[in-house]
């Protein structure tokens, strides 16, 4: 049985306590036992959470806290939580979200079975109003995942990150792409060689809200986005990966271009909820809709294209390795 120290690291700001118990709970019941939950709080004027993390830590010695002095942001707690980290292997977690009980298990099996260095798994997206109302699909081979970052996104949901130790640390944890952290480790990732792919099954419940941090910052997380990919696939083509972090500086829009934005990303959700619920006329009625208000939908476009088509690839190899026996 394996039994190899894997170290939990997750920030927290300004959750709402009952998501954070929920979150807590769904790490420590966790059928895979061997863990230390490093947390960082980076609002340590909220009382409330700074309580409630605290009887954790008194109750289960797996939790590790360590409370920033004043607000840092994401990538400052998550570098600082990687500091702490003792474990082989290093798992995210978001303060909102709830993990599958079964979730490292079943992350730890796949990873070392298929050879890999970071794997990520499939979400349910949900919120308190609709319940679950959306199921990724995520593909799970390594050069199709490098693929859609070729293309324009990111293929592993940042929550559900597990990766060797030593990936965070030939990397140097994460760097300054505000927003889109996530999204240029992921690229250092394939810079340096390192194997990635996705457990096929549902192994976390992602909680989905407009007023998320990412959310509110959806036109900075596009444009930062598009930066990364033109980074990737210039570094593809030169070998030379060159990220400028003073390119966060430049990221500009008029109040008109941005309302249009957060318009068209809250018709998207419309849209996915629909498709969903097999309302396939409204869910076109949406796109439409998203088309005229931004033109970044096109990409959007682009990038579920290229998703389709790597998806029935996918599949058919499945099959055929069913198919003929080992």
């Amino acid at each position: 049985m394996n039994n190899k120290l894997i170290s939990v690291i997750m920030s927290v700001y300004n959750e709402k306590p009952e998501w954070l118990i929920s979150c807590i709970d769904s790490i420590l019941m966790q059928t895979y036992k061997n863990l230390e939950f490093v947390i960082v709080l980076d609002n340590p004027n909220n009382l409330v959470l700074k309580n409630i993390l605290l009887k954790y830590q008194a109750l289960d010695n797996r939790v590790k806290l360590n409370i920033n002095d004043k607000n840092q942001g994401l990538i400052f707690s998550l570098n600082k939580a990687l500091a702490i980290c003792s474990g082989e292997y290093i798992a995210r977690m978001d303060a909102d979200d709830i993990a599958k009980l079964h979730r490292f298990e079943a992350q730890i099996r796949y990873l070392e079975a298929n050879n890999l260095d970071l794997v990520g798994a499939n979400v349910e997206f949900f919120n308190d109003e609709q319940g679950t109302f959306h199921y990724t699909d995520k593909l799970r081979t390594h050069s199709f995942i490098k693929k859609m970052l070729q293309v324009g996104t990111i293929g592993i949901v940042h929550p559900t990150f597990f990766a060797k130790a030593e990936v965070y640390e030939t990397l140097n944890g994460y760097g300054q792409s505000l927003h889109t952290e996530d999204k240029e480790f992921l690229a250092r990732v394939f810079v340096n060689g390192f194997k990635v792919g996705n457990v096929g099954e549902c192994l976390l419940s992602y909680r989905y809200s407009e007023t998320s941090i990412t959310k509110s910052n959806s036109f900075h997380v596009y444009k930062m986005g598009r930066y990364v990919t033109n980074v990737f696939n210039q570094y593809l083509k030169t070998g030379n990966y060159n990220f400028d972090i003073t390119f966060i500086e430049r990221v500009k829009a008029s109040n008109e271009e941005l309302k249009a934005f957060n318009t068209k990303q809250v018709k998207l959700g419309e849209a996915r909820s629909a498709v969903h619920n097999k309302k396939y006329f409204k869910a076109l009625k949406y796109l439409l809709h998203c088309i005229i208000l931004s033109r970044s939908t096109l990409l959007t476009i682009k990038i579920n294209i290229w998703l389709k088509l790597l998806r029935i690839v996918e599949k058919k190899k499945d099959k055929v390795s069913i198919a003929v026996p080992l």
